[in-house]
């Protein structure tokens, strides 16, 4: 087991009205939930909360593709203890979740309506049909590479034929929002609405999770078919937020990002301005530390004097699609490097909390128990461990480097959405490699020597 530590953790369907009250929802079932969420005890110390901050459900196409048929209803499920059947065996979480936020691809999301849906707009189409039947792993993977990879790639239409456009984006993005606030429980289980943002430009991770406060949500979430660069990611969110929103987006696997995600100069290009510090700063408070492609942390490549460096490295990932080992694709970088800026811009764009997640691409939040791992997490790609012992992920890394994941905690005044959002914001946050200790620290000036309590020493923090 090992802590995730930090060198300043703070003290710690169709028609969604994008200003309104949420897709679906009206202002009697807002009144009914705020009602909910007021009556909810609050701890003005606060208490430490657990929960999944990257999940995948059959949503995502490449889940899908590797056999996932799951959707954010079944997870939300799995997260609160029911026993459900993952990866083709019955399964259930040793210890139940305070929160979760299902981050289904943002990409693609169109096609999964067609693909998830009987009766749906190109739920029969020849190719959706052979996307669903495709009998094993490989005749999946062809199948994608054939229809979406190959056409992405050459710079062409990315969409195969089943494709409904964007109506079909809305209306899988309704469900996942109907779902999220379907098991929703103020006081007892959070739902986060939230997606992921998949931009890899030159095979570099610029991945990114975007979570929002409250049901108040957009017609369609923005992709990296509209944009790869974080930057426009960020110009949307802003969009978003004059609106009357509440979003922020958290980096993660810088372990693969090719050193694109603690910069030099922009995607484009340009040097680092104070603005671009300030805006990034604003709209990424967070940065995802561990997953179970690895720790993005730290490796004793380069800092060979931490005894804990060695920690879940996922070194097969130097072995494929040109990626290799480079301090800057580290937080611990990203952190010195923040510094840095701060000292010649005045603005730190990497002053981050720390979050941990799995990103699971079987639907199942949080299973981070090793003894419990026994259903993997890329569906056909590891679903046993004969598979798992000898395979390799797609184009990434050894299956055998692959590991449970990691856990978020929040420090937050109640299990309430805005709550827990709000402390997430504010990086009351820390993360761990699965077991939850509660981790909780100080940093600044004018505290007092000594305190007769944790209380006191709480409220002074």
């Amino acid at each position: 087991m090992k802590v995730l530590h930090s060198s300043c953790l703070a003290a710690l369907a169709i028609g969604l009205a994008a200003c309104s009250s949420g897709d679906g929802a009206t202002a009697s079932d807002d009144a009914t939930t705020a009602a909910s969420e007021a009556n909810v005890p609050q701890d003005p110390l606060k208490q430490a909360y657990f929960g999944e901050t990257h999940l995948h459900t059959g949503v995502s196409i490449d889940a899908f593709i590797s056999g996932n048929r799951l959707t954010p209803e079944d997870a939300y499920r799995f997260a609160k203890g029911e026993e459900i059947m993952v990866n083709g065996s019955m399964h259930k979480i040793k210890r139940t979740l305070d929160f979760v936020a299902v981050t289904d691809h943002a990409e693609f999301m169109g096609e999964a309506y067609s693909l998830m849906n009987p009766g749906a707009p190109g739920y029969d189409d020849p190719v959706a049909t052979s996307f669903r039947e495709a009998p094993d792993l490989e005749t999946a993977l062809g199948l994608y590479a054939q229809y979406v990879l190959t056409p992405l790639a050459g710079g062409g239409n990315p969409h195969p034929d089943f494709f409904q456009g964007t109506s079909a984006i809305e209306a899988t993005w309704k469900k996942n929002w109907e779902a999220t606030e379907k098991h929703y429980v103020p006081g007892k289980f959070t739902t986060i609405h939230a997606y992921e943002f998949s931009s890899a430009p030159g095979g570099g991770n610029l991945h990114r999770n975007v979570l929002f406060r409250d049901n108040k949500v957009p017609d369609t979430p923005f992709s990296s078919n509209e944009g790869q660069d974080p930057e426009q990611l960020w110009a949307w969110m802003q969009v978003q937020r004059d609106a009357g929103m509440k979003l922020f987006a958290m980096p993660h696997n810088s372990n693969e990002s090719k050193s694109l995600d603690f910069p030099e100069a922009t995607l484009s290009g340009k040097p680092i301005t104070r603005k671009y510090a300030a805006r990034r700063a604003s709209m990424e408070p967070l940065v995802e530390m561990m997953q179970i492609k690895g720790n993005s942390e730290v490796v004793p490549d380069f800092w060979p004097n931490d005894e804990f460096a060695d920690f879940e490295n996922a070194r097969s990932l130097q072995d494929y699609n040109g990626r290799k080992y480079m301090k800057q694709n580290f937080v611990r970088y990203g952190l010195g490097r923040g510094l840095k800026y701060m000292a010649d811009l005045g603005v730190n764009p990497f002053k981050y909390g720390f979050v941990g997640g799995t990103d699971s691409h079987n639907g199942a939040p949080s299973n981070v128990e090793e003894d419990n791992w026994t259903v993997g997490s890329h569906g056909m790609a590891d679903q046993t461990a004969e598979i798992r012992a000898s395979a390799v992920l797609e184009g990434e890394m050894k299956v055998s480097d692959l590991n449970p994941g990691a856990i978020t905690g929040v420090w937050a005044t109640s299990n309430t959405r805005g709550a827990i959002w709000d402390s997430m914001a504010a990086k009351e946050t820390f993360a761990t490699s699965g077991p939850r200790i509660k981790v909780r620290a100080f940093a600044g000036q004018g505290f007092a020597p000594s305190y007769d309590s944790y209380a006191a020493m709480v409220e002074d923090g």
